[in-house]
């Protein structure tokens, strides 16, 4: 190729992690958007759109201690379909770390607000 080791490395080392993180993201997402929904259906809420944005991502290590990405989804849903709210579901790795609702409903259907 270039003749010199560590370019011809490079070359082909960074696009295939490119395609390694892209696999590993868009296989991350497809979970995230199935635990968005399944939390919304078991609080009896309408899940918006159905559409899971990437809010962050950092590294991390798994509970097996390997290297992986600690990645929070966000997406909305609505309760009475008036207003929408956004909730976040947390991933690490493909493994389901976190679901958080801003809010919680008490017995006569007011919003607690969970900080």
């Amino acid at each position: 190729m270039t003749g010199n080791a560590i370019l011809d490395l490079m070359v082909l080392a960074i696009p295939a992690m490119l395609v390694g993180l892209w696999w590993t993201g868009s296989r991350a997402h497809e979970l995230a958007v199935q635990h968005a929904k399944l939390a919304c259906r078991q609080r009896q809420l309408q899940f918006l759109d159905q559409s899971v944005a990437l809010q962050r991502m950092r590294p991390v290590r798994s509970s097996k201690g390997s290297s992986c990405f600690l990645r929070e989804y966000a997406f909305e849903f609505t309760d009475q379909g008036d207003f929408r709210d956004a909730a976040v579901v947390t991933m690490r790795g493909h493994v389901l770390k976190n679901v958080h609702f801003p809010y919680t409903r008490d017995s006569e259907g007011n919003r607690i607000y969970v900080h």
